[in-house]
């Protein structure tokens, strides 16, 4: 009887651990990464990513939209146990994972128009268009020719959005020769904006940035970020990483 009893409680305590949600904080401005569907609920590659290696751990997920600003914030205070999509190195009570999600940034420009470009120094006979603050996000030398002078003005070719759905309309507008934008992004809006714009014409990629712009995630605890390093590695392996980032081409 005591042995039926202590496995009944070894049972039931699997039970809960494999039950037990983890708070995981998401910036949801970053479609398909991550957004609000239309049911409000929270969407994307990089939340699927993050269900998936939780649920490899024996973790539920619940899921949090926060700001940038307060994801470290959150995480330190005890409001998240994990926050999506940042940068930094280990300090007490924050562990940085592995690279999970990365943004593959290239050119776009429209077919018709015949702009041919072989590295990103050729972006300089062209007006194009980034994200906010992009000109700090591709490397050294970029940044060099396209940070904003001591007056915090740019080239004259260089135009950037404060929002990615404004960056992909005033490509299609016609308002600039390129846009410069993750290509999953790009696909996104190129659909999303179907129905109010012409985004059909035949588009030529032009893969120039040698460098993708990695994000991790940040952990509470420093065993789970381990635990979760070694299911991210795992995941990789076996194809379930390409699975996800399929569903959203």
């Amino acid at each position: 009887m005591a042995r039926l009893f202590i496995w009944f409680a070894v049972a039931l305590a699997c039970q809960a651990a494999v039950a037990a949600d983890l708070t995981v904080g998401f910036n949801t401005d970053r479609p398909p990464y991550v957004y609000l569907d239309a049911a409000g609920n929270v969407a994307g590659i990089e939340v699927d990513m993050a269900r998936a290696l939780l649920a490899r751990l024996g973790y539920g997920m619940k899921s949090e939209v926060m700001s940038k600003s307060r994801m470290l914030p959150a995480l330190k205070g005890g409001q998240a146990d994990i926050v999506m999509s940042v940068h930094g190195t280990d300090e007490p009570g924050v562990y940085y994972s592995d690279g999970v999600v990365e943004y593959v940034n290239i050119a776009v420009s429209r077919k018709a128009d015949r702009i041919r470009l072989a590295t990103d120094t050729d972006l300089d006979q062209y007006r194009f268009i980034i994200w906010q603050n992009g000109w700090a996000d591709l490397g050294p030398a970029f940044a060099a020719r396209y940070r904003p002078d001591a007056q915090g003005r740019f080239r004259d070719n260089y135009f950037q959005s404060s929002t990615q759905d404004a960056q992909a309309r005033v490509f299609w507008a016609r308002r600039v020769d390129v846009i410069v934008v993750d290509r999953y992004v790009f696909n996104w809006y190129r659909r999303q904006l179907a129905a109010t714009m012409k985004t059909d014409d035949e588009v030529e990629y032009h893969d120039i940035f040698p460098n993708t712009t990695v994000f991790a995630a940040a952990f509470a605890d420093r065993d789970v970020r381990d635990r979760f390093n070694a299911a991210l590695k795992a995941m990789r392996a076996d194809g379930g990483y390409q699975d996800i980032v399929n569903r959203y081409r």
